[in-house]
């Protein structure tokens, strides 16, 4: 059982399991990149491409309307121009050159109508029409001609079929400009090839088109005919919609009113306020993305299967010297097998660092802890040096000029310590400085420090000071007088009692100081209060 612990823990931890692990992650990662950016750019494409079919789809549906329009207003231009004012008084001579028209080019499927000023019916062709006196005069393309000099006006439901038509007209004039008649076309939305693409028309199996009045926010013509002469979504239901009837004109993706995400264009119809939407659900309009996502994710799958086992079997072999030179190099640091230069099986780069390692073994762990001690630390009394010092000092500025904080430095030579060196020896000396180290230490933050940087001079860094260097300065002050403090209990050196005092140079320093200048100043400072006091 222990083993098999030892052997699962080897395996576990083994460079060849983890560089495995990690082209396992590394090819997850990938593909999960290049899935995330060969859908978005397939999407995008195809979003593209879509969107430039579905534009070409109303352009195609305007062009047709506006076909649609030219031929029946052309149609309704040229009977007016052949038809003269004199026959509105001979109603029956007028009604057969109405008529022959009509029949010859049935562009009107419903009826031909010419009515007088008054909403009277003066002649007519067709099926759809109303005898009665003044029938028209309330009738909205009728008005619309009359009032405002309108071509083309909204489509209604017939009272006499109960059917959709649509109307349009012009007036005849006389010389003076003043109407005398109306002509009027009008035709059926069913069984005639009027506005066919629009009503008839399917774009796949969940696609449409719509015509809409962006005026009057109405639904003109439809596939689905239960739309026509419905008001169209109110604003906030559908954005793209909303930015059709301000003014749009291309492709997006919209949610309807329903609920439902689809893929549209939007075309305008020139001279009217009407636009074209061909329209059609993404799930339909992008169906191919869901087998190239199938097709993505069945080559990741296989990838992550394949390439493993490749690597492991590469690498097995290829490692195969540095885990014996592993295995080894376990044995002698458990004492199993004495310490021997590691077997170097090829000069690769494992054969040079394994040689590298024969060669530096020994010296590193021979020398590893001396090397810190020495660097960093003062011998005497463990605190930092003056090269680790001056160190933390750089790394406190660079917090000022990052935090907008002041430092203090401090420099300190003990007042008496010579006497005690020369009348009891380096000995009492040397206790003096670790006792002065104790005391000092006890006084500081953490984050401060405290540093022995030669003979009797010690330097202590005060970090993070507040900003205004007078708060900064009473700080730095508390703490040199805390310093002072700390050395008014006599020290005790083979049953004698010796006092030590301490003078002090202190430096504030923020974002704009700099080392040098810092230790210079705090050490003049230091030295012209020695001088002043005139101890030794």
């Amino acid at each position: 059982m222990i083993h098999n612990d030892n052997r699962f823990r080897k395996i576990k931890n083994s460079i060849l399991t983890r560089v495995i692990l990690f082209i396992c992650v590394m090819i997850v990662i990938g593909g999960c990149v290049r899935y995330y950016f060969s859908y978005h750019l397939i999407h995008s494409n195809l979003f593209n491409i879509v969107s430039i079919h579905q534009e070409a789809l109303a352009k195609e549906a305007a062009k047709e309307i506006v076909h649609d329009l030219d031929v029946r207003k052309q149609f309704l231009e040229k009977a007016l121009s052949s038809l003269s004012l004199a026959l509105l008084d001979d109603p029956k001579n007028l009604e057969k050159r109405l008529h022959d028209m009509h029949t010859f080019n049935p562009l009107f499927s419903a009826a031909l109508l010419i009515i007088d000023p008054s909403g009277t019916l003066i002649a007519k062709s067709g099926t759809e029409y109303q005898t009665d006196e003044h029938a028209y005069a309330q009738e909205v393309f009728f008005k619309s001609v009359l009032e405002e000099g309108k071509l083309i006006e909204m489509p209604f439901i017939s009272p006499l079929s109960k059917k959709l038509i649509f109307p349009i007209s012009l007036a005849m004039k006389d010389e003076t400009g003043k109407i005398r008649a109306v002509i009027t076309g009008l035709t059926y939305y069913e069984g005639s090839d009027f506005f066919d693409r629009v009503l008839n028309g399917h774009i796949g199996q969940t696609g449409n088109f719509l015509l809409i009045d962006a005026k009057r926010r109405v639904f003109i013509a439809a596939t689905q005919k239960e739309l026509i002469l419905k008001p169209t979504p109110p604003k906030g239901k559908n954005s793209l919609h909303d930015k059709a009837i301000e003014g749009f004109r291309g492709s997006g993706i919209t949610l309807n009113t329903n609920g439902v995400e689809e893929l549209s264009a939007v075309a305008s119809i020139p001279n009217t306020d009407w636009f074209v939407v061909s329209r059609i659900q993404t799930k339909e309009a992008f169906a191919m993305e869901e087998n190239i996502q199938k097709t993505l994710i069945r080559a990741q799958t296989v990838s992550l299967i394949v390439v493993p086992l490749i690597l492991f079997a590469f690498l097995f072999f290829f490692f195969k010297p540095l885990r014996t030179s592993a295995l080894l190099a376990d044995k002698m640091s458990l004492g199993v097998v004495p310490l021997t230069p590691l077997p170097i099986a090829r000069m690769d780069e494992v054969g040079s660092l394994t040689a590298a390692f024969n060669r530096l073994m020994a010296m590193l762990l021979a020398s590893q802890k001396e090397l810190k001690e020495i660097a960093h630390y003062d011998y005497l009394t463990k605190l930092p040096n003056r090269f680790l010092m001056l160190e933390r000092l750089e790394g406190a500025l660079a917090r000022c000029a990052r935090n907008d904080t002041r430092l203090a430095l401090l420099f300190m030579d003990l007042d008496g310590f010579k006497e005690i060196n020369d009348t009891l020896g380096h000995d009492a000396g040397d206790q003096a400085l670790v006792e002065v180290a104790k005391r000092f230490s006890a006084l500081l933050r953490r984050n401060d420090t405290l540093a022995r940087i030669g003979g009797d001079e010690f330097v202590i860094l005060l970090c993070d000071l507040d900003r205004d260097v007078s708060t900064a300065s009473d700080a730095a002050n508390f703490v040199a007088q805390k310093c002072i403090e700390a050395l008014k209990e006599p020290f005790v050196f083979k049953k004698e009692a010796k006092m030590l005092g301490v003078s002090i140079g202190m430096a504030i320093g923020d974002k704009e100081s700099t080392l040098d200048a810092l230790m210079v100043e705090a050490d003049t400072k230091m030295y012209q209060m020695k001088k002043r006091s005139n101890i030794v």
